[in-house]
């Protein structure tokens, strides 16, 4: 028996860095975890490690089609009639110095992935994540999208606009579901994963461990940016 004994949980990004130590932490503390990725072989890779610690199902999940939410929402509802925890994890990264570096194409591909797809999962699952016990939703950002991260350093200025638009989707969902649905943002910490590059200062597993410690806080917790279990400024 574990912290999250019982809890039903989706997690996207499953196969790789955060994602990936996060889904084993729960699945050793007692969840059932439906853990997406982009890549079906990336899942397969991983579901006989995760299968081995609990009950988990793999989906292959693209977030970079607009269909994708809809489609994992009607897979889910299929295996469960309730979702009490939705970690929105998956995410990408392009260092680029500037907006011209970047171009438009960079824009609307990461909007897509780190905005919109986070809060059509949302949608999509809200039916299921409302009859959850205690339900959250944890929408991984970063300490790059912050206010203050996006007045001092420009640089990939679409990253840390995504960010800082997805913790606006994270405080306007936590007041329409105030009382209802816990709803925070996450900065896992600037990690050695395929989007934080190699030479950064902590490792993947730091970032798993603080989304449980995250999810272990009381319900009543809302609306707020949290490194691990302390609230830190939008």
């Amino acid at each position: 028996m574990g912290q999250f004994s019982g809890k039903q949980i989706v997690l996207t990004g499953a196969s790789r860095g955060v994602g990936y130590h996060a889904a084993k932490m729960f699945l050793a503390q007692g969840a059932s975890v439906i853990g997406t990725a982009r890549s079906a072989a990336a899942l397969d890779k991983v579901a006989a490690e995760f299968k081995a610690l609990g009950s988990f199902t793999g989906i292959a999940c693209d977030q970079a089609d607009p269909a994708a939410p809809a489609k994992l929402g009607a897979a889910v509802a299929q295996l469960w009639d309730r979702v009490d925890i939705l970690v929105n994890n998956a995410a990408v990264q392009t260092w680029k110095k500037d907006w011209l570096d970047e171009g438009p194409a960079l824009f609307e591909e990461h909007m897509r992935i780190n905005v919109f797809a986070p809060h059509s999962t949302i949608l999509a699952l809200l039916p299921l994540i409302q009859k959850g016990r205690e339900p959250r939703i944890i929408n991984v950002s970063s300490g790059a999208g912050t206010f203050k991260a996006l007045v001092e350093s420009p640089d990939m200025p679409t990253y840390r606009l995504t960010k800082y638009a997805l913790n606006g989707v994270t405080i306007l969902w936590a007041g329409e579901l105030k009382g209802r649905v816990a709803v925070n943002s996450l900065d896992p910490g600037w990690l050695k994963t395929d989007l934080g590059g190699p030479n950064a200062p902590g490792e993947p597993i730091d970032g798993g461990r603080r989304v449980l410690a995250l999810a272990g806080l009381p319900f009543s917790a809302t609306g707020k940016f949290y490194h691990g279990d302390q609230v830190i400024d939008f």
